[in-house]
């Protein structure tokens, strides 16, 4: 079995009213994988979690698209400043974030991963990051990617 797996049952579980049984499937999660998977978050049915999702802890106003590979040790927190506020986290289609790479909005703001971005280990992101840059470093410097032509 696959933390991916029981985190999307969890989350069809949650939405089906069964608030219970997608707790006990997020309780498994944590217990076998070391993880926080809510199944209130809204994720794509193709979500990769790299090394069984190993540490880490998404919130639950996160929207994650399809084709998002997430490392090990990966942190998504949410700057609104109280539950429910609708402002969270958004991850586009087609992103990559690497190993212990923190997605932290400024309290009362949220924050979107452009389509196709990549957020490099153990980058901290505070700020929006556009379709196809490259976020890297400890205050997540954002860089445009450059086609690489090969000769």
């Amino acid at each position: 079995m696959i933390p991916e797996r029981i985190w999307l049952t969890s989350i069809r579980l949650h939405r089906r009213g069964l608030h219970r049984c997608a707790r006990i499937l997020k309780a498994v999660n944590a217990v076998a994988f070391s993880t926080a998977l809510p199944p209130e978050a809204d994720v794509a049915d193709d979500v990769v979690l790299w090394h069984h999702g190993m540490g880490v802890v998404i919130h639950p106003d996160t929207t994650i698209g399809r084709g998002v590979q997430i490392a090990h040790g990966v942190t998504v927190a949410a700057g609104a400043p109280h539950a429910g506020s609708g402002m969270g986290v958004v991850v586009e289609d087609g992103v990559t974030i690497g190993a212990g790479a923190c997605i932290i909005p400024k309290e009362g703001y949220g924050l979107t991963l452009g389509r196709g971005c990549v957020v490099g280990a153990n980058a901290v992101v505070t700020k929006d990051v556009p379709p196809g840059a490259v976020a890297v470093g400890p205050g997540a410097d954002i860089r445009q990617r450059t086609p690489r032509t090969l000769d």
